[in-house]
Parts: C-alpha cells; sequence; structure tokens
C-alpha cells in the first residue's frame, strides 16, 4: 500500500522538489567507496550535498572539493 504513496509522489514531484527531498535526508545518507586500504564510507558535503547535474541527481562528498575549501 505505502508504495503507492511512494510512486505517487515520485510522479507528481519536480526534480528540484526530490532535490529538496535529498537535502532533508542528507544527514542519513552515506557513500561507500572501495580505496586501496579498504572501503571509506563518505558523507555528504554540508554546504550542497546534491544538486543537479542535467538531468542526473548528483551527490558531493566531504571528500570531493577538499582540496578547494583548504584553500
Amino acid at each position: 500500500m505505502r508504495i503507492k504513496k511512494i510512486v505517487k509522489f515520485y510522479n507528481e514531484t519536480t526534480p528540484a522538489e526530490k532535490v529538496q527531498l535529498l537535502w532533508m535526508m542528507a544527514d542519513q545518507i552515506m557513500i561507500p567507496i572501495q580505496k586501496e586500504d579498504g572501503v571509506h564510507c563518505l558523507e555528504l558535503d554540508k554546504e550542497i550535498p546534491v544538486c543537479m547535474n542535467g538531468i542526473c541527481f548528483q551527490f558531493n562528498t566531504e571528500e570531493l572539493y577538499e582540496k578547494e575549501k583548504k584553500k
């Protein structure tokens, strides 16, 4: 029954509204990445965790712009 609500929400919302939902969930999202020394779990960026990149949803990790933030 709940899946119908989810599908309805998905079909009736704009990409901008979906981004807003993902922003609201950002502190609960982590991205595991395999590196040479094992799996690293990356958190989403605090300033801009999610944005649109063309038609795709782009997840920005804390590590993504680490060098630029240190400047």
